[in-house]
C-alpha cells in the first residue's frame, strides 16, 4: 500500500541546505520544560559537518549535520532544530525563528 511511510531519523543534507542564510529574529533552547531565549537577530549557517546559529554576533548553538533533525514549524516562521553538540556529545533542541526581513 505504502501510504505510511517510517519517518525518517535523519535529515538530508540537501533538506539542511535550504536552512543556509536564513535571517533570524530570534533562538531560544528548550530544556526540560523551559525555554532560554539564545540571542536575538541573527542566521544559520549549514555546512557539509555541521549546523550553526549565530544571534548578537555570537555563536549560540553548534550541531553535527550527521543525525541532526531539522523542521520547518506548522506556521513556516521558524524551524526546530535538535542534534548533539560536537563538543560536549550533548543532545540539544532548539528553535529558531525567521526574520521578516527579506535575505
Amino acid at each position: 500500500m505504502g501510504f505510511f511511510k517510517k519517518k525518517k531519523d535523519e535529515t538530508s543534507h540537501r533538506d539542511l541546505s535550504r536552512l543556509h542564510g536564513k535571517g533570524l529574529s530570534y533562538a531560544v533552547e528548550r530544556t526540560g520544560g523551559q525555554e532560554l531565549v539564545l540571542g536575538r537577530k541573527g542566521g544559520i549557517s549549514v555546512t557539509e559537518a555541521e549546523i550553526i546559529v549565530v544571534c548578537d554576533g555570537h555563536e549560540v548553538f553548534r550541531c553535527n549535520a550527521r543525525g541532526a533533525v531539522a523542521a520547518e514549524l506548522m506556521s513556516h516562521n521558524g524551524v526546530d532544530i535538535k542534534g548533539a553538540d560536537p563538543l560536549t556529545g550533548e543532545k540539544r533542541h532548539i528553535i529558531a525563528y525567521y526574520s521578516n526581513l527579506k535575505q
